[in-house]
């Protein structure tokens, strides 16, 4: 089931349930590389805090490395970003 919310009626209810999961982690896009911190991660989504949230637009597509919690491997998805803040972005895993 994907992750889907109704924006313009402000119903941001997630089809997945969000888990802590607090992890430095880095992330392209458009050719670059960026530092963040992984707050919370789903089977639909994530919320990464970063420095540079004022270089991204919603709809973005960012490519996450999020490493599993033995820090020995990562697993790579996209996401689009779906909303911003001053802090970081959520991003919904296309």
């Amino acid at each position: 089931m994907e992750q889907k919310y109704d924006y313009n009626k402000n119903d941001y209810r997630r089809f997945h349930e969000r888990k802590k999961y607090p992890a430095e982690i880095v992330f392209h896009f458009a050719n670059r590389l960026y530092a963040g911190s992984l707050k919370d991660v789903s089977l639909g989504g994530a919320y990464i805090e970063t420095y540079s949230v004022n270089q991204f637009s919603t709809n973005d597509i960012v490519t996450l490395s999020i490493p599993f919690s033995s820090g020995q491997n990562n697993v790579k998805r996209k996401g689009r970003i779906q909303w911003l803040n001053n802090a970081g972005f959520g991003v919904e895993f296309v």
